[in-house]
């Protein structure tokens, strides 16, 4: 496993940094004018799996007692251009998984993760950073067996009005 910082709008460090990558974890919430470009750049460098980290309530799928606290300090998501982005890499010819991740919170104790599908009601409150790192490491490692899905993912058994840290 390799780590790169760099600049997501620069299309030639991207496939250099990608290039004979089995695949790729974005912990990066990109909008369509970085996304597109670069499901542009993996598809010209040979890499298929793509794990994409995103925001809930893309397909208003936010429910529960969290909806109206998500809503308020998030706006109405399915409103912006992350819709765009989900879209494109929806479209695209990659094996992609996209993380649509709640509030996100320190704490390695904490690696369990609920697991909703595209149309299923999202009601997490919070997760761990540590929780999806671990998650979308065993995605790329096959330990996770997801392909071409959209994926919340919250803390189990934190369907709250809101999360606990705020």
């Amino acid at each position: 496993m390799r780590f790169v910082d760099g600049d997501l709008k620069d299309s030639a460090a991207v496939q250099d940094a990608v290039r004979g990558a089995d695949g790729v974890f974005l912990a990066y919430v990109a909008t369509p004018d970085i996304m597109v470009p670069l499901i542009k750049d993996l598809d010209e460098t040979g890499v298929k799996r793509f794990i994409a980290m995103s925001v809930p309530d893309v397909y208003q799928e936010v429910a529960g007692p969290f909806q109206a606290w998500y809503r308020e300090h998030t706006g109405l998501v399915w409103k912006t251009n992350y819709v765009d982005t989900v879209n494109a890499i929806e479209q695209s010819d990659l094996d992609y998984v996209i993380l649509r991740t709640t509030w996100l919170y320190n704490n390695p104790a904490k690696t369990d993760v609920d697991v909703t599908r595209k149309g299923e009601p999202f009601k997490d409150a919070q997760i761990t950073r540590e929780a999806v790192a671990k998650f979308a490491a065993e995605l790329l490692t096959g330990e996770q067996d997801y392909h071409r899905e959209s994926l919340g993912i919250g803390e189990p058994g934190t369907e709250w009005a809101a999360p606990t840290f705020r």
